[in-house]
């Protein structure tokens, strides 16, 4: 990473330090984030807290309730390469059924009940640990409702051409078919599409230059650690959010140091994922540009009550 400290910079906290003397500004952020009420909450795998995560009827009672939330998703590919809403690489955590998902037929996934390990209101609404299918049935009460793990052209076609979404591609080598069914979507314009992985992430910005898309492992730890040592950040790969959680790496990156650093360089920052109103607030008064839960609602009440108390800007 090139880049150094400057003696006169404002603070070492700012990326891409300015000198005090020249007045900086701060470069725009991304009109989806600018154009859309903040901050943002991202429904995490389609809010799943309080029902089945990544199916159609969550996202849409989500949907339902908060209109202005981004509703998020991850897309893997099934054996017969056919482009399916799921989170995990494996079905065994959310199904009945166990294996990889690219080992699947789209007809062999869509025989699994997706709801078969929902436990709503409990941690973040399914178990992570995969124990569903030895556990009681009876703490399982979405089970045999005809849930399903949808493909992503259902998913699209079910959710009204207004909602806010933020795509996260999880399979590698399928960044341009997901590309090509986005743009053919006709809604670019109301989404985040990125993925994990710098190669991949370098793929879909490359395929979708237009949509914004968030920070991958190294182009983060590239942006944090320039923040945090005062360097240089165009050094560091360029996306239009940070998604991020509360620590990593050794550092505290809740913190209006990084939002700060982050709004220099037009990047918004957005944390995950939170579910505790406690926490949710501290984020909000910090002036986050929005926040993953899997409780939207308990967000957005939150969010609500701040705002007629005339907490945030």
């Amino acid at each position: 990473m090139v880049g150094k400290p400057h003696a006169l910079a404002k603070a070492t906290t700012i990326c891409g330090l300015c000198l005090a003397a020249l007045g900086c500004h701060d470069l725009p952020l991304h009109p989806f984030i600018l154009n859309n009420a903040r901050p943002l909450i991202f429904a995490h795998r389609g809010g799943g807290g309080i029902a089945p995560e990544a199916t159609i009827p969550t996202m849409l009672d989500t949907y339902s309730r908060n209109p202005q939330a981004v509703v998020e998703f991850d897309i893997h590919s099934t054996s017969d390469d056919q482009l399916v809403v799921i989170h995990d690489a494996t079905v065994d955590r959310t199904t009945n059924g166990t294996g990889l998902v690219s080992d699947l037929t789209l007809a062999q996934l869509k025989m699994l009940d997706a709801g078969y390990c929902a436990t709503p209101n409990q941690g973040n609404g399914t178990d992570e640990n995969g124990d569903c299918h030895t556990a009681d049935p009876a703490g399982f009460p979405f089970r045999g409702m005809a849930y399903q793990v949808p493909t992503l052209q259902e998913v699209l076609d079910a959710l009204p051409v207004e909602a806010l979404l933020s795509v996260e591609v999880k399979r590698p080598g399928i960044e341009r078919q997901v590309a090509d069914v986005l743009r053919a979507s006709g809604r670019l314009a109301k989404m985040v599409v990125g993925a994990e992985f710098d190669a991949m992430a370098a793929r879909i910005k490359d395929a979708l230059p237009e949509v914004p898309g968030y920070l991958p492992t190294a182009a983060a730890k590239c942006f944090v650690i320039s923040t945090k040592a005062g360097w240089d950040y165009p050094s560091c790969p360029s996306y239009e959010i940070f998604a991020s959680p509360l620590s990593g790496a050794g550092f505290a990156l809740d913190t209006r140091g990084i939002i700060e650093a982050a709004h220099h360089v037009g990047m918004a920052v957005v944390y995950w994922t939170i579910n505790d109103d406690p926490t949710m607030e501290r984020i909000f008064r910090l002036g986050a540009d929005g926040l993953y839960t899997d409780y939207p609602d308990r967000a957005r009440l939150v969010l609500e009550r701040l705002r007629a108390q005339g907490a945030l800007k």
